[in-house]
């Protein structure tokens, strides 16, 4: 009984011409292995640097956006008393209460109390609200690397439009 070998060599004997086998060695065997580990490796590490810096990145745009939105509910709090009680025409509506007013949008936004929001006065009409939030990183924290701090600012202000501009 004979049996056809298409294409490969046959036991034993060296690969016909214009074949795209080449014989093993001893010294090749294992290379894919190592080489295929190391990739995977890469891989790996790189997968838990984006992780983590996805954390950092969504943490900071939340901070942003608390800030911002507490700002906003800041400026629109304006103080009754001063306007109905002035003599002069305001180019700038005096605020007032600044800390609850930022203070209540906290409590609205971010009951969780992970975001801490301060505010300040820079001027009668402007308020800066600061955010922070400490970020523990997923996969770091693992190595024992500490948390992270995130920070971000907005600032509004209560302009007054003359009638007709």
């Amino acid at each position: 009984m004979s049996r056809s070998w298409q294409g490969a060599a046959r036991p034993g004997r060296a690969p016909r011409a214009g074949s795209c086998q080449q014989p093993r060695t001893d010294a090749d065997a294992g290379t894919i292995l190592i080489l295929t580990l190391g990739y995977v490796m890469i891989a790996l590490m790189l997968a838990l640097v984006v992780t983590d810096a996805s954390a950092v990145y969504l943490a900071r745009r939340s901070v942003a956006s608390a800030a911002d939105g507490a700002a906003l509910a800041a400026a629109q709090h304006v103080d009754d008393a001063a306007i109905y009680t002035a003599t002069e025409d305001f180019q700038q509506l005096p605020l007032a209460e600044v800390t609850a007013a930022v203070a209540g949008y906290q409590a609205d936004a971010d009951p969780s109390g992970h975001t801490v929001l301060t505010a300040q006065l820079l001027n009668p009409a402007t308020v800066r609200v600061t955010g922070t939030r400490t970020v523990v990183l997923p996969v770091v924290a693992l190595l024992g690397i500490g948390p992270v701090t995130v920070t971000a600012s907005a600032d509004a202000q209560s302009l007054v439009r003359p009638p007709g501009a």
